[in-house]
């Protein structure tokens, strides 16, 4: 929805929280490419040092030098976490996408001309050669219950890759030394959702208003004051192509 106004690029605006999450998924994602007996050979405390390099200061959304220490250390012991305890990171796994996409994706609605995508965190290929689906979590929190995450994960998985999915789990990296099995959910009624709140999203990049659900909650007002210019332009992530803003 909001886009810088000179090079029409998406806005991101920055904090700790996203920087940590961002930061952690990065380092994993480097492994995920490797072959599983070499994934280890360089500590994954060291990637993720040097990934956390391009995020330091403002850029980051950190407002003071403890601060940033504190979320640095916080992300040190999860990848730390993760090579003390690979467990399924040191199995046989793949990935879900097709041949030079660079996430998975399916048509939702031709008609609508709405395309579901996605980039799964992890998966593993059981002995069986059924799939385990893993998906990491960096915050404190527990997800919500009513979150479809899991449900268009298993959309795209059915939809990119011919073998069935068996497991499910979340990774709790602060806390968990290994993966927290869910049940698989139903995904009846899961596309017609998902295609409703497609259809609202394109209503809204076409007329360039959206109502906010809330009334007007916290991460509209920041990306509000981005557009209003009360905010400092910190950086450019390439990656993801997207213009980085700092809420003072």
């Amino acid at each position: 929805m909001y886009k810088e106004s000179k090079s029409g690029k998406k806005i991101q605006v920055v904090s700790p929280y996203l920087t940590l999450g961002i930061a952690v998924h990065d380092t994993l994602e480097v492994i995920r490419y490797l072959p599983r007996e070499s994934r280890f050979d360089k500590p994954l405390t060291h990637i993720f040092e040097e990934i956390w390099e391009g995020s330091s200061g403002q850029r980051g959304g950190f407002k003071s030098n403890d601060q940033e220490k504190e979320f640095r250390g916080r992300g040190l012991a999860m990848v730390k976490r993760v090579q003390d305890n690979p467990g399924p990171i040191a199995s046989l796994s793949t990935i879900i996408k097709d041949r030079g996409e660079m996430v998975a994706n399916m048509w939702l609605s031709e008609a609508d001309g709405l395309i579901l995508c996605g980039n799964v965190d992890w998966v593993e290929v059981l002995p069986d050669g059924s799939l385990h689906i893993i998906d990491f979590k960096t915050g404190k929190n527990e997800e919500d219950a009513a979150s479809l995450q899991l449900q268009i994960y298993l959309l795209l998985a059915k939809n990119n890759n011919k073998r069935p999915v068996t497991r499910l789990s979340y990774w709790y990296l602060e806390r968990d030394d290994v993966p927290r099995e869910v049940n698989i959910p139903d995904l009846a009624g899961v596309v017609e959702q998902l295609v409703e709140k497609g259809r609202k999203i394109k209503a809204a990049r076409l007329s360039e208003a959206m109502e906010c659900a809330k009334g007007g909650c916290k991460y509209c007002l920041e990306y509000e004051q981005v557009v209003k210019g009360e905010t400092e332009q910190v950086g450019y992530d390439p990656k993801r192509e997207k213009m980085l803003y700092l809420v003072l």
